[in-house]
């Protein structure tokens, strides 16, 4: 009996273990699942435990069957009639132990990957969200011009667009026109908008600047820092530094050639009655000088009638007169005349550095920027492929373009096209592989990540794509190969993060909206890449050959017409060392007569004064006491005439003055400064415009004037300090 049981326990017992047993096999939660748990599947619920026991057609051995039915036919009972049949003697045999089969192992099925998102937006399209807003403002519609804002705002976002520049323009009108009508809040936020839109849009902070001064003007931090967003778009941005600098550099050359025209005439002025002096010797003695100095004037006059440049009547005034000048004003009016003749030179130079509109350059940025205003430079730049004649930069910022509207296909075209002209370049193996995990060929991009970061260690945008690329194909790997893969995330996130500290607060796009825009990094390219595209030579050699027409007619543009000038002034600075040889008329230093050796003989070579000064002011009481008072008094009307032409001179023009007053230096830094000053002035528009408006207009004229102003005075203080001895 105690044999017979024991194995009716054991069975018992197992068949009571078998529910844990099942329980026991769940699989424990893979590191995928830790990640990415995602909803509970049916295939995942605990099905195999049931409180109410097996179900009754649960197979089992056959063995167990035939248990099952000898205890059946055993409890029957025997009918009437029938004869009890003793049950066949067996061999008392232990029953083994029947040991269910281990059901099979719960499938964990693999969550659906969000597809990468390429939505394909146009310029047009953007624009209808703008006239949408347009629409909603004009009915007063708050509510969609509000959503018809942030969608443009979205829409930046989701294309990476820089900018979106004509938008912002529009929005700054509308904001100017809130002002005006008084609503200075709805104005701030529009113009907040446009910066948003365009944050390197110089217009557009220094509206904001304005409206900030406007409505609070305690909130000086506000206003600088926007004014100082504004001055470093100008200076960053070459579409705005281009015409900045060829202003700037316009006043400069304006300002030099204007300083070298009027000294070399003041200096010509002052001195060329010594000149018709020296003339009158020239002459025979019979001729009377008035005569010679009406026929020197008319000799003088010819180079005014005849078709000569700027630079040769220069040099002919200045041969007039350079042995009367003292050795500064030589020397400074020969560095004049000779920076007047290189003037062709430093304006074609200026054209070529500050050209851009109209060139691939200006393509290529467009491209890069992604904004608006970006399509005909799509259709320049494959026209130009299609010539065989588009450089790498264009081919690839065409991609990058093409790549970001979800143009796919075209973006892998060019990017191939690109990397046929230059293999191996970092920024362009990263967006080639952007595109190719928009087009669902996550192994080939993976590949050209790693070829970018072996490429460029520094960049930290292939090893930020990779990292995520290793992230989505975990979730679709057995759980064998989960873990390394998500080793190999963990280390591309590290590598990026290490590279570049920004990347710990981005956040990739939700999965219900996965952008591949906002999903990998593109890196940026510097305009250094791509300016050398702004080819303004020929523009150049345009202005070089017509400022050149205007300074030196008849020589061909080259060294020799640059260099010619600065030869000429030289010479005539030697000419005027040589005058002394030559006995040329000096100045009295006090009465202001001619010193001639030729009409007062007893004058020595180095005299500084006239003869009758001498017989003055030098021979005790050779000159009665009358006439010696005579002559004192004509000195002191000279000196008193000379001090009042050099205060009206300069009150008309800063530095004149102090030049016709023998302060050369000073008198030439000051008409410089000074005519700079006025040219801005006056030409506050500028000569070369900028796409949109650059700056106000009195942050153009209030610098300029205050310039002009603070010369002027400090022009005329120092010519009256001059007067009065103290300088």
């Amino acid at each position: 009996m105690i044999r017979f049981l024991l194995p009716s326990l054991l069975l018992s017992g197992l068949l009571l273990l078998s529910p844990a047993s099942a329980l026991a096999q769940l699989e424990a939660p893979t590191r995928l699942q830790e990640v990415d748990p995602g909803p509970l599947e049916p295939d995942l619920q605990d099905e195999s435990y049931d409180a109410s026991g097996p179900e009754d057609d649960t197979p089992v051995e056959d063995g167990e069957l035939e248990v099952d039915d000898e205890q059946d036919s055993a409890s029957r009972r025997p009918g009437r009639g029938e004869k009890v049949k003793a049950p066949p003697t067996r061999a008392a045999t232990p029953t083994p132990p029947v040991v269910e089969p281990a059901p099979p192992p719960v499938i964990v099925p693999r969550p659906v990957l969000s597809p990468v998102l390429t939505p394909r937006v146009s310029d047009e399209e953007v624009l209808a969200v703008w006239d949408r807003w347009r629409q909603a403002r004009a009915t007063n519609d708050v509510g969609t011009a509000e959503k018809a804002q942030q969608e443009l705002v979205t829409l930046k976002q989701e294309l990476l667009a820089a900018d979106l520049e004509p938008i912002s323009v529009g929005f700054l009108r509308e904001s100017d026109v809130r002002r005006r009508a008084g609503d200075m809040g709805g104005a701030v936020r529009l113009a907040r908008l446009a910066v948003e839109l365009s944050p390197r849009l110089p217009l557009a902070h220094f509206e904001l600047a304005e409206l900030y001064a406007q409505e609070d003007f305690t909130a000086v931090g506000r206003v600088l820092g926007e004014l100082r967003a504004a001055f470093l778009a100008i200076a960053l941005d070459p579409r705005y530094r281009g015409p900045a600098l060829a202003d700037l550099g316009s006043l400069l050359l304006l300002a030099w050639s204007a300083t070298a025209v009027l000294f070399v005439a003041l200096l010509f002025l002052r001195r060329v009655r010594y000149a018709l002096h020296d003339f009158h010797h020239l002459l025979p003695r019979a001729v009377a000088r008035w005569q010679s100095a009406l026929l020197g004037v008319l000799l003088l006059g010819l180079p005014l009638t005849l078709p000569w440049g700027l630079v040769p009547r220069l040099l002919v005034l200045l041969a007039v007169v350079a042995a009367y000048l003292t050795n500064r004003e030589r020397v400074v009016s020969a560095v004049l005349v000779a920076g007047l003749g290189l003037t062709p030179l430093a304006a074609g130079q200026l054209t070529r550095v500050t050209a851009f509109a109209g060139t691939p350059a200006e393509d290529v940025y467009l491209l890069e920027r992604g904004g608006l205003s970006a399509e005909g430079a799509v259709a320049r730049v494959k026209a130009r492929h299609e010539s065989r004649a588009a450089t790498f930069a264009e081919l690839n910022a065409l991609g990058h373009y093409e790549s970001r509207r979800g143009l796919l296909e075209d973006a892998r075209t060019h990017f191939k096209a690109a990397s046929a002209v230059r293999s191996g370049d970092a920024r362009l193996l990263t967006r080639f592989g952007n595109a190719l995990v928009g087009l669902g060929d996550v192994d080939g991009a993976a590949q050209l990540y790693v070829q970018a970061s072996q490429a460029d260690p520094r960049m930290a945008a292939p090893h930020y794509n990779l990292a995520q690329l290793h992230r989505r194909r975990a979730k679709t790997l057995p759980d064998s190969e989960v873990g390394k893969e998500l080793d190999r995330a963990a280390t591309a996130t590290a590598s990026a993060q290490a590279l570049d500290g920004e990347l710990l607060r981005r956040e990739p796009p939700p999965d219900d909206r996965l952008l591949l825009n906002l999903l990998t990094l593109a890196p940026t390219v510097p305009a250094s890449e791509w300016l050398s595209l702004a080819d303004g030579s020929e523009a150049g050699r345009r202005v070089e050959a017509q400022l050149s027409r205007w300074v030196l007619p008849g020589v061909a543009p080259g060294p020799v017409s640059w260099l010619l000038p600065a030869g000429v002034a030289g010479l005539l600075v030697l000419w005027g060392l040589a005058a002394r040889r030559l006995k040329a008329a000096k100045v009295c230093e006090r009465c202001g007569r001619p010193v001639c050796t030729r009409c007062d003989p007893e004058l020595g070579v180095g005299s500084t004064q006239c003869g009758q000064c001498v017989n003055v002011f030098s021979r005790r009481g050779l000159v009665p006491q009358q006439l010696r008072q005579r002559k004192a008094d004509e000195v002191q009307r000279h000196q008193a005439w000379v001090g009042r032409v050099a205060y009206a001179v300069g009150t008309l023009l800063s530095g004149a003055g102090h030049v016709f007053s023998g302060s050369t230096v000073r008198g030439a830094l000051y008409a410089f400064l000074f005519l700079f000053a006025l040219a801005a002035s006056l030409l506050y528009r500028g000569l070369v415009r900028a796409p949109y408006a650059d700056a106000p207009l009195y942050l153009k004229l209030v610098p300029a004037v205050l310039l002009l102003v603070g010369i002027h005075l400090m022009s005329l203080r120092g010519l009256v300090r001059l007067r009065r001895g103290e300088e």
